[in-house]
């Protein structure tokens, strides 16, 4: 019991000698720019929620022809060097200028190209003044024309050009991070330990200004998560925010203008995995309901375009992962699993990210899909001989592709 409290003691002198909150890893001074009295609390709007059906769409023998409704492909071989062999690709940020991916080297890496491909650098990892450590996300400041990456508990700024400018210490953790032209919106990890945030510490949602002012928080979350997970939940389609959940079918707007949130959809399905299962002490729990029983679920990734969104099903136990597009003109959807063909360019249905207008996937390039891609009549005659010389040791090949109004 002495040695407790001896403990404690000496706990209580290093938080005294360096200005932290007992419990939290920030000063009392870093906390205050939270401005945490001020927050307020989102609940979403409701009333405008359009809820689908996806059953027609589900099941492995539900394929779909998906170069039926492709419209325009172009394709962008990523220079391959010994500096920009890409890891696993967890983010793909597109401007007119540039391509940044975040990749999983050493944990999270920024590979920068040129928007036709070409190497431009790998962003340098150590504890120096711009060097990435513990990486999380990457978002772009599309107002400022920056680079924002996030590393606990810091933001790291650099120039389009990909040179350093600065650094900002952040007074809480979390996961994505959505840069707006007025501030901040950020995925928080429910009961991830950010005891300075009081009542607020178990929302999912944060919104702050650009001085970290937290203005609001939106959707709690009581119990821990052990579930998979996407690597975003945050999607920016023009000057709106397009925000996901964990193993969630909810897919909610966000308008900066206003601060104002809303559940615009809702996907309806059969069989879904009962939500009972992700919350537990371990996640073999979820891993053997998911595997061994006959569920869908939505992890949480979605993207969408000007002109279509994508909603991605997944179901373990029939090794099904499936897609459905929606038109926003005519409310059409079409869909279903991906077959294992090169025939109509299959191996691309399923996007990572969009710019703009376009959807955006990647494949591994391999010599014989030139026998795929040379007669593909909407595949331009200079993407056609780029495919010519596809090698197996090359670096992913990303593909800007639009859809057709269906």
């Amino acid at each position: 019991m002495k040695k407790v409290i001896n403990s404690l003691f000496v706990l209580f002198l290093v938080a005294c000698q360096t200005g932290r909150v007992a419990g939290s890893h920030y000063t009392e001074e870093e906390i205050a720019t939270l401005q945490l009295d001020d927050t307020q609390i989102i609940t979403p709007e409701t009333s405008q929620t359009k809820h689908l059906n996806l059953n027609p769409f589900l099941g492995e023998e539900k394929e779909f022809d998906f170069g039926s409704i492709l419209k325009t492909v172009r394709l962008v071989p990523l220079e391959t060097t010994n500096k920009s062999l890409l890891d696993n690709i967890r983010k793909i940020i597109t401007t007119d200028e540039y391509i940044y991916i975040l990749d999983e080297y050493k944990e999270g890496s920024i590979v920068m190209f040129t928007k036709d491909g070409k190497f431009v650098k790998r962003f340098s990892h150590g504890q120096g003044p711009g060097e990435l450590q513990r990486l999380y996300d990457i978002d772009y400041d599309f107002q400022k024309n920056e680079l924002v990456a996030y590393q606990h508990s810091f933001f790291l700024f650099f120039d389009k050009q990909g040179n350093y400018l600065r650094r900002e210490k952040l007074p809480l953790g979390f996961y994505n991070l959505a840069v707006t032209p007025k501030g901040y919106v950020m995925k928080a990890l429910t009961e991830q330990g950010d005891m300075q945030m009081g009542d607020k510490q178990n929302y999912r949602l944060l919104f702050t200004e650009k001085n970290f002012k937290l203005n609001s928080v939106a959707l709690p979350e009581h119990k821990k998560i052990r579930a998979f997970s996407a690597y975003t939940y945050l999607h920016k389609v023009g000057d709106m925010l397009k925000i996901t959940s964990d193993i969630s079918d909810t897919i909610y707007q966000y308008n900066y203008k206003n601060n104002k949130l809303s559940a615009e959809f809702v996907l309806d399905y059969d069989k879904k995995l009962p939500r009972k299962y992700i919350y537990s002490d371990t996640f073999d729990v979820f891993n053997k309901a998911a595997f061994y029983n006959d569920y869908y679920y939505c992890m949480g990734d979605y993207l969408e375009t000007y002109n279509q969104n994508a909603f991605f099903v997944r179901n373990e136990f029939k090794n099904y992962e499936g897609i459905v597009y929606r038109d926003k003109k005519t409310g059409n959807m079409i869909g279903g699993n991906i077959p294992v063909s090169y025939k109509g360019m299959a191996f691309i249905a399923l996007p990572k990210a969009t710019f703009g207008n376009e959807f955006v996937s990647f494949f591994k390039p391999f010599p014989k899909y030139y026998n795929a891609f040379k007669d593909y009549p909407i595949l331009s005659d200079a993407d056609k001989e780029k495919a010519k010389h596809f090698k197996d040791d090359d670096n992913p090949v990303l593909v800007y592709f639009t859809l057709k109004e269906f």
